[in-house]
């Protein structure tokens, strides 16, 4: 059974957000039902891109923050694959 799935990482701040470092959170979609969960990390919202859904820069702990979020979407993709074969 083929069903559409989708991610997006994104910045979510507080009400109360003034400055400093904001979670980063994990939007999973199935079929229209969304599903968010926090990835446990957190960047400055200044270096976010929102269309790549990444940190920007080239600095040794942004490409392993960035290496952290694709090791995730991995996951998720994995277990949606070993879902769909077990039906």
């Amino acid at each position: 059974m083929k069903r559409n799935v989708s991610m997006l990482f994104f910045v979510k701040k507080q009400k109360n957000y003034k400055a400093g470092p904001a979670s980063i959170y994990l939007r999973i979609t199935v079929d229209g039902t969304k599903a968010e969960t926090a990835t446990g990390r957190q960047c400055d919202p200044k270096r976010w891109n929102n269309k790549s859904g990444r940190t920007n820069g080239t600095k040794e702990d942004i490409k392993s923050f960035n290496a952290f979020l694709d090791h995730l979407q991995s996951k998720v993709y994995k277990a949606n694959h070993s879902l769909c074969e077990k039906g």
